[in-house]
């Protein structure tokens, strides 16, 4: 290998973190640095919050997988997002499957109430723009769409009570129709601000996600 071909191939992987939590492996790629990185130059509170609060938004699927054993393999930090690489065979209930998907949320919930209750104890701004930073992102993954913990709650919720493969027609069906929601959406608000295309791209993700070979 040339000079220059070695240095590109490990340039990469100079840049990848690699650590281990509790015994379980974490790469952080150096494309969700700059991302991270990115974000942080804005000097945005919201942003800020965005980033703190969807880590603990993952800290509770991962609170809620080691407490109904079925702990990660792996933890992958990436520019698409925090990627939980679990076991395979784990023979978990389906119940526990929608507990883990619902954590999230669930993490964010209790964030929501205790900085809401701040606010109206002392009306701190500050508090009350995390507390609502915290309710989007609940209501956010809530929606029943492939990729989001309200898709995999309803795809588990459904095989328990039908079988796998209805599961799969009612989260396509419902992936569907609110995607198709959300780009309408999106293009109200372009209209409008004539400059904010955020939900567009947060569609356009989640349409993606639909093309994805994961269930859910």
């Amino acid at each position: 290998m040339k000079p220059r071909e070695r240095q590109g191939a490990l340039l990469p992987i100079f840049f990848n973190m690699r650590f281990s939590v509790f015994g379980i492996p974490v790469l952080v790629t150096w494309h969700f640095l700059a991302l991270i990185t990115f974000m942080l130059s804005l000097q945005t509170e919201n942003v800020l919050y965005a980033v703190l609060f969807s880590l603990f938004h993952e800290i509770g699927h991962l609170a809620a997988m080691t407490a109904l054993g079925n702990a990660p393999l792996s933890i992958r930090f990436e520019l698409t997002g925090i990627n939980i690489r679990r076991q395979q065979e784990t023979g978990i209930s389906l119940m526990r499957e929608i507990i883990i998907a619902l954590a999230g949320p669930f993490a964010n919930l209790i964030f929501f109430v205790f900085l809401m209750l701040i606010y109206l104890q002392n009306g701190s701004v500050k508090c009350f723009n995390a507390s609502c930073v915290n309710l989007i992102l609940m209501t956010f993954n809530l929606l029943p769409v492939k990729g989001l913990d309200g898709g995999k709650a309803l795809y588990f919720l459904v095989s328990k009570i039908f079988n796998y493969k209805t599961a799969k027609t009612v989260l396509h069906c419902t992936s569907v129709a609110f995607i198709c929601i959300l780009i309408f959406y999106g293009g109200y608000v372009l209209y409008i601000t004539h400059r904010n295309f955020t939900m567009l791209i947060i569609a356009l993700m989640l349409t993606l996600t639909m093309f994805s070979k994961e269930e859910c």
